[in-house]
């Protein structure tokens, strides 16, 4: 008894362990990484907090000088902002259209940034006195020039000349704009200098490090649950193509038992197919965020990396300054990848409303394939809002691009002129029901499924397991095997001593039987009817008969019918021989 206990409790720990593996690790993996990164986040905000303190306490007066909306807007003047390692200190100004010829280069307002930035650069590169340091300032009659120098080396250096349009656009006075300038200057230096010292840059460096082993940790977490996505992906990828190769083969006759086990249903096929399909979807959409999640934590990680240093605060700043456009880049690319989820959804909810009508075998097969179709049409709707919202953030007017793209579109139209026809062709064979994803067609060059289907190529899967890819603009004649309803021939063959009538009459009596059937009635659309003899030779008379089925059943039907006229007519001792006619082999 306690053995058995004991083996009864280890089981359950086993059942409690797979069931760990199973539904537990992707939820903690989950709570690790979004805890660690609201760490970072908290971290990170922290820091940049302490910062903000300082930098205000040391000056507090920095908004009125530093912030855009507090310029006052002249006509004909543009002015530019000053920075110490990437932080604007104020912005100078001069009058627009003083270029040669047309080189912004050489713009009086760009000289001065560039001789201004050179002259706080070679201040700081000289290592003067914090202590020390002393902004001293030389009225003349337009401008008002700094200087810097400390008790030690530095003397008199020059740092930059604020003039009265600098003020103008500010909105003070020259004498109060200075004031302002010095104050915050002086603060800046010493800041700039402060950071570049040793300890610092060696407090930033282990810092900087211990991010890297985070963002390392995090990575190691994704690519595991990566790899269980794709196992998973892999796994539906294999279950749809077994139910591609499951779909009905008449190039051979099958037995009963087979009948009875492997009947296929190829609507119902469809239907789970896309289902798969949607599952397939949500996992790679699902993989594509977690790619996205990866990228984010790694260029979070570096911005806050290059801020920690002043050399490549700059490059912290430019990156920060276009957050939009890569959310928008990101939020484009998760659009489309998650469009196939939702059109695959709207389709299997379709199939509840067409299931219940007279019609649905039909409109099923049409809104798989208008599914396949849709969802081309909807991603390429979303990379063009994306493009359009991208270029509206860098200020790129949005009739300009449309009319390039016109003009592009127009190019490609009288290039690509077969690309017209084939989009324009997909569209009227969708339109005019010639065929679906799932139908077996005939175009006299090649037969098979319809495995999927595009605006611009179709693809037919043959017996032998070849993919043939046609453009819509090549097909010209279409027969359907698979739509509305279905009929095949049988050719039956008795011995020529054989009671001809009474095999006749066996026929008719099977092709009732299998009309009244509980479970085949429901598949023949008529009774079987007997076109009369078609030939006679020296020892055989061969007689046609026709059956009419619903769509795709007709080879199962027909299968089905020569293995019950076969049992009759062994029990009547009749010899025969029975071959279904088909062109698909």
């Amino acid at each position: 008894m306690q053995i058995y206990k004991f083996i009864s409790f280890k089981q359950l720990l086993i059942k409690q362990n797979n069931f760990f593996n199973r539904y537990k690790i992707s939820k903690i993996i989950t709570v690790i990484i979004f805890s660690l990164l609201t760490f970072i986040l908290i971290t990170n905000q922290t820091f940049l907090a302490l910062g903000q303190t300082s930098e205000t306490l040391e000056n507090n007066n920095i908004e009125n000088v530093t912030q855009v909306p507090s310029l006052t807007p002249i006509s004909n003047i543009v002015y530019k902002p000053i920075k110490i390692d990437g932080r604007e200190i104020f912005k100078v100004a001069a009058v627009a259209g003083q270029e040669i010829q047309g080189n912004s280069n050489t713009s009086p307002l760009n000289i001065r940034v560039r001789l201004y930035e050179n002259n706080l650069k070679q201040t700081i590169k000289n290592c003067f006195d914090a202590d020390t340091l002393k902004l001293t300032i030389e009225t003349r009659e337009n401008q008002t020039l700094v200087f810097a120098s400390d008790a030690e080396e530095l003397k008199n250096q020059f740092l930059i000349a604020i003039t009265d349009l600098d003020a103008q656009i500010h909105g003070i006075s020259r004498e109060d704009l200075t004031n302002q300038i010095i104050g915050f200057m002086k603060d800046a230096l010493i800041r700039a200098q402060r950071e570049r010292q040793a300890d610092y840059l060696l407090r930033r460096l282990l810092i900087s490090f211990g991010i890297i082993l985070v963002l390392i940790l995090l990575s190691f977490l994704i690519s595991i649950w990566q790899k269980y996505c794709l196992r998973k992906y892999q796994k539906i990828q294999k279950s749809i193509e077994n139910l591609k190769v499951s779909r009905p083969q008449i190039d051979e006759l099958r037995n009963y038992q087979e009948l009875t086990t492997a009947k296929t249903e190829l609507t119902l096929g469809q239907k789970q197919q896309l289902r798969w399909e949607q599952q397939q979807d949500k996992n790679s959409f699902f993989r594509s965020f977690l790619q996205v999640s990866h990228l984010i934590l790694w260029l979070s990680g570096i911005i806050w990396i290059l801020g920690n240093f002043p050399h490549s605060r700059w490059l912290q700043i430019f990156l920060v300054s276009h957050v939009i456009v890569f959310t928008i880049i990101i939020g484009t690319y998760l659009a489309i990848k998650g469009s196939p989820v939702m059109v695959n959804w709207f389709a299997i909810n379709s199939f509840k409303r067409l299931e219940n009508q007279s019609y649905g075998h039909r409109k099923i097969p049409q809104a798989i394939t208008f599914s396949h179709t849709l969802k081309g049409i909807v991603m390429f709707t979303l990379g063009c809002i994306g493009m359009l919202w991208i270029f509206q953030n860098f200020n790129v007017s949005i009739t300009i691009v449309l009319l390039g793209l016109g003009i592009i579109s127009f190019t490609v139209s009288l290039g690509g002129h077969n690309l017209v026809k084939d989009i324009i062709s997909g569209i009227l064979i969708l339109l005019e029901d010639q065929y679906a994803i799932g139908d077996l067609i005939d175009l006299d060059y090649t037969i098979g499924y319809v495995e999927d289907m595009s605006f611009r190529v179709t693809q037919l899967r043959d017996v032998g397991g070849r993919l043939s890819s046609i453009p819509n603009s090549n097909i010209s004649i279409v027969h359907n095997f698979t739509k509305d309803w279905a009929s095949i021939d049988l050719r039956i063959k008795v011995n020529l001593d054989s009671n001809l009538s009474q095999a006749v009459q066996l026929v008719k009596q099977v092709a009732n039987e299998l009309k009244n059937d509980a479970e085949w009635g429901d598949k023949v659309l008529d009774s079987a009817s007997v076109l009369g003899v078609n030939s006679v030779s020296q020892t055989e008379v061969e007689f046609m008969i026709r059956m009419k089925s619903i769509p795709r059943e007709q080879w199962n039907v027909a299968r089905e019918f020569c293995y019950r006229l076969k049992q009759i007519f062994e029990l009547k001792k009749i010899a025969f021989n029975a071959t279904i006619s088909s062109k698909y082999r």
